[in-house]
This record gives structure tokens, C-alpha cells and sequence, in this order.
């Protein structure tokens, strides 16, 4: 009935498949309210339709997934499409139905149908076996160290080099540094995973307005992860049924009570965390480095964010450079080698 009092042509089949035209000005006409400029003041009202559209959403999700698993015969559940990056709908749909196994392919959006499309000519068209399970979404370049120095010096920069890269990092975070850490192959999607992330302290309780507001440039509601050891979330967050969403952020958990005031940083206002396990045998430098952080704070858990500044994420390291030196990161970790945003001004 909301779609057809605001003048949107739309329909809902039993594929669950809608049309939306996104210009259509019905739902201002609607709500008596303008679309928001990027640089207007987020009032009340849009709260009210934001949290309106995520209560629906999960609502149609859990009804699609309840659907399949009863028609389906299948214990797993696989997610896809951009709404599927959406991770508080996609815990509601694999903790509230009795699937067993959830996975969400980590490029939900767009993009990933390049490799659906890889895989279904492999796997069907040509009769080759499955590969695999995706265990990662390392996948993008990577660069040596070779490379990466001649990028510091054709720049003019002072750094220096290290052989332990994750435990200085560790330490520069305990002193609410903020550090650009970039290492090996990008990760493909959206979603920053430990190679390509701005790292802080989640003890730190002002960190995710810092954040926001110094480096990303972005609303203040924005949340930010707890990188966590794989070996530790159960200690730290209500996990009720374990999947490897949470390896890629795709899904919410809530955190313990006695828990949420070590981490206020990574704690949303609702009490949840888009949480990403990080395992040893996936990113064994990540894992050193939160292992590092444990040692100094015993706090298994470090803030990430995706190294960026509205922009796509850094890729190369004439990326990161530059959104370094433009913003407000205190320290860059590109392979071995550490810049200090104070030596370089």
C-alpha cells in the first residue's frame, strides 16, 4: 500500500523480486519530506524512515529464508545481491530458521557476479568438480617491499623498516595512534579485512567520532569493527550459531554486557558489533598483530575501518600514501616499513 500511495511502480512476486525506480519522488511526497543532502543535518525524521526500511527489510528476508528452507531441503543457507551486505538482516535470517550453515559470498554486491559467473561455467557448463570453499577475500594485488620503498622515495618520505611490523603497530595503537596498515593482496569487495584497514583502539571511548570525523569525513553514526580473534569472540560477543559471515563482517552479534564497556569503540548505540574473526591460517600477520595487541591490553580486538576517505579503498601504494598524507592517520604500515605522519610534514 506504501508503494502504490507513493505513485512507485512496483510489484513483489513469489521470486520476491521488486522494481524501484530510484528517481520516482513519491516517497517525498509521501513522508512530506525532501531527500536528504549529504551535507544536511540528519534530523528525527530520518532516523524514523531509516529504521522503518531495516525493520521491513529483516521482516522480508526472514519470510524469503523461512520460505526456502522449507521448500528447499537444504540445511545451508547462501546469501548474494547488496542487500546482503547488510549484516544485522542477514543475522536475523540464519538465527531465527533452522538452517545450520550460513555463507555470504563476501563481494555480495555487484561485483561479485563476476565470480559467480566464473564458477558456474566451471562448475556446470564445463562438469569440473567444486572447488574449494571460500575461505577469504585476499584476492586483489599485492606488492613487495621493493616496490612499495621505491613508492616512499619517489614521494620523499622518512620511514624506516622493521622486521616486526605487527607488534610495533600493536603498540602504536595501545598509544591511540591511528594507523593505515597495508599488507599483501587486497581483499575483494567492500568490506576492509586487516590488508587494506585503518586500525585503533577500541578501549578508546571518543575513537569512532575521531575516526569519522578526522579521517573518513562521514556521519558520526557510522559503526566501526572489532577485529577479533577467531579463538577469542565467544568470550567477548552472544555468538549463537558460528558461520564464516563472520570472517567477512557480514554479520552482527550482540556483545556480552560485561564485555561492551572494555570496547565502547566498536559497540554500536543498539548493543551489536559488525564483528570479523580473524584466524591464523586465513591472515597469520593479522592475527599476530590483534595477538600482539592482546599481549599489551588484553583486549583480543582491534578497531578497523576500510583505509579510505571518500574514496574506493587503497589499492597501491601511491593509494595509500596519498590518503595518508591527506588525512588525519597518525602512522602508515605499508609491508615493513613505517611512516610517522609527524616526520613528514
Amino acid at each position: 500500500r506504501l508503494l502504490s500511495r507513493a505513485g512507485i511502480p512496483g510489484c513483489l512476486s513469489s521470486h520476491f523480486s521488486i522494481i524501484f525506480k530510484l528517481e520516482n519522488t513519491g516517497l517525498e511526497a509521501l513522508f512530506s519530506l525532501e531527500k536528504r543532502a549529504r551535507d544536511q543535518r540528519i534530523m528525527e525524521s530520518h532516523e524514523d524512515i531509516a529504521a522503518s526500511l531495516q525493520m521491513i527489510t529483516d521482516k522480508v528476508m526472514l519470510h524469503m529464508a523461512k520460505h526456502l528452507y522449507e521448500n528447499a531441503g537444504s540445511e545451508n543457507l547462501c546469501l548474494a545481491g547488496g542487500v546482503t551486505l547488510n549484516c544485522v538482516t542477514n543475522k536475523i535470517a540464519f538465527e531465527e530458521t533452522p538452517f545450520v550453515n550460513l555463507f555470504v559470498q563476501p563481494a555480495a554486491h555487484d561485483a561479485g557476479t563476476a565470480l559467480g559467473a566464473a564458477f558456474f561455467i566451471w562448475n556446470h557448463l564445463l562438469d569440473n568438480e567444486q572447488r574449494q570453499p571460500m575461505t577469504h577475500a585476499y584476492l586483489g594485488p599485492s606488492f613487495t617491499d621493493a616496490e612499495i620503498e621505491a613508492e616512499l622515495q619517489a614521494h620523499g618520505l622518512s620511514y624506516k623498516h622493521t622486521d616486526q611490523v605487527e607488534r610495533e603497530v600493536a603498540d602504536l595503537i595501545s598509544q591511540n595512534n591511528i594507523v593505515g596498515f597495508f599488507q599483501d593482496r587486497m581483499e575483494i569487495g567492500p568490506r576492509a579485512l586487516g590488508n587494506r584497514s585503518l586500525l585503533a583502539d577500541p578501549r578508546h571511548p571518543d575513537m569512532r567520532e575521531i575516526l569519522n570525523r578526522k579521517v573518513k569525513h562521514r556521519e558520526y553514526f557510522r559503526p566501526l569493527v572489532p577485529s577479533i580473534l577467531y579463538e577469542q569472540a565467544k568470550n567477548w560477543f552472544h555468538i549463537e550459531k558460528e558461520t564464516s559471515a563472520a570472517d567477512f563482517m557480514l554479520i552482527a552479534y550482540p556483545a556480552k554486557e560485561s564485555r561492551k564497556d572494555k570496547i565502547p569503540a566498536v559497540v554500536h548505540v543498539d548493543g551489536t558489533s559488525r564483528i570479523q574473526t580473524v584466524k591464523k591460517d586465513t591472515n597469520p600477520r593479522y592475527h599476530k598483530l590483534i595477538s600482539e595487541f592482546y599481549r599489551i591490553s588484553g583486549v583480543p580486538i582491534v578497531l578497523n575501518t576500510s583505509f579510505n576517505d571518500s574514496e574506493p579503498i587503497v589499492c597501491t601504494p601511491k593509494d595509500a600514501i596519498n590518503t595518508f598524507l591527506k588525512t588525519g592517520i597518525d602512522y602508515l604500515a605499508l609491508g615493513d616499513f613505517i611512516v610517522d605522519k609527524a616526520n613528514n610534514r
